[in-house]
């Protein structure tokens, strides 16, 4: 058996394991996120929502399909578990077909701007539709020194060409991480955003700013004009922000050197509390620190900030909080960030400021309005 004959077999079997009971409510729900008014109806939609689930999807406990499967499988081969493992690594994107022969295509992918030789478990003959200057959307998974083509694809005409485009831009902008797999993006990403804090301090003073929320856009809109003003390119768009909650008197408006602009609301009220930790008596401050702690949305940092100034009362503060009267936040606060915001410790922290190309910049100045 060769390594494609193996690689289908493995993934048929990993497919038909997510697709078991055990798993039918984690699916169900995976379905209503990615499908919130049930309107999935074409096939390739839905198979690139299973291929996620079954590869990348974070279940309740903590683990993916292929963890679950790997453990209830310990008669898989080393290869296989290897090759089982690579498939976590899965490349996203809008494809432009660049060549095809009789094993594979080449593929072009206009979100990270990285080419792709591609095959199919099926065999080429399920690709004989496909010519060069098409377009594909689809996903891709590792195979040795090349890739394999991963769930349904969904193919468009050269003539989609515009559409292409302007669908790979907005993915880049909403999801980051699918960019800066080419690591030049990222280099220049980097780079970018480096200035961009300078000005942000040059600005402001330091990486972050406390401001009433009715100052927020004012805020922001003055930090866009100044990198206008020194021409950086790549600024983020000016209507990044969300909407303000009606309830939050105060925001913090914070320059984080790995990730860029980030906003934390009611920041003011928490600065008050680790100034004067008996304030975690009253139930707005603790009901906020908990709401941060908590909160998928809020990074690390925000925490790290607040008690950077005087860690002996973020000790109490916390303490409290958590009702350990021997908590310690320069002994124990780490660990506690990594226990509530596992996400931000699996995977780097990327920016948010996404380079866009000279072939990109070109076709969304020329496209229709």
């Amino acid at each position: 058996m060769d390594m494609m004959e193996q690689a289908a077999a493995l993934k048929e079997r990993l497919v038909a394991f997510a697709l078991s009971p055990r798993f039918a409510r984690e699916l169900d729900r995976a379905f209503q996120l990615s499908d919130p008014d049930g309107l999935v109806e074409d096939e390739a939609t839905a198979s690139m929502i299973v291929d996620h689930f079954a590869l990348q999807h974070r279940l309740a406990s903590g683990d993916t399909v292929i963890d679950a499967f790997l453990r209830t499988h310990p008669d898989l081969s080393p290869q296989e578990q290897a090759l089982l493992l690579s498939w976590k690594d899965v490349v996203e994107g809008i494809f432009e077909v660049r060549g095809k022969d009789q094993e594979a295509l080449t593929l072009f992918n206009l979100v990270d701007e990285l080419v792709y030789r591609a095959r199919s478990n099926m065999g080429m003959s399920a690709l004989h539709t496909i010519d060069e200057g098409m377009f594909l959307i689809c996903r891709l998974v590792p195979l040795g020194d090349g890739w394999m083509i991963s769930a349904d694809i969904s193919v468009l005409p050269a003539d989609a060409r515009d559409e292409m485009f302007s669908q790979a831009a907005e993915v880049g902008l909403r999801k980051p991480a699918l960019v800066f797999r080419n690591q030049e993006k990222l280099a220049t990403a980097r780079r970018l955003l480096a200035k961009q804090r300078e000005v942000f301090i040059d600005l402001y003073g330091a990486e972050y700013v406390v401001v009433p929320t009715d100052q927020l856009r004012s805020r922001l809109d003055a930090f866009w004009r100044a990198l206008m003003d020194r021409a950086q390119p790549g600024a983020p768009p000016r209507d990044a922000e969300p909407d303000e909650p009606t309830d939050a008197e105060t925001v913090a408006i914070h320059f984080d050197p790995e990730t860029g602009i980030s906003l934390y609301f009611d920041f003011g009220l928490l600065q008050e509390l680790f100034a004067n930790p008996s304030l975690i008596g009253r139930r707005r401050y603790r009901e906020t620190l908990s709401s941060y702690l908590r909160s998928d949305d809020i990074s690390p940092a925000a925490i790290r900030l607040l008690t950077g100034p005087d860690p002996d009362n973020a000790s109490v503060v916390f303490g409290k909080l958590l009702k350990k009267k021997n908590f310690s936040w320069p002994e124990h606060g780490e660990s506690l960030l990594r226990r509530y915001k596992a996400r931000y410790f699996e995977t780097p922290p990327l920016p948010t400021t996404v380079p866009v190309s000279d072939t990109m910049a070109r076709h969304l100045r020329e496209r229709p309005a």
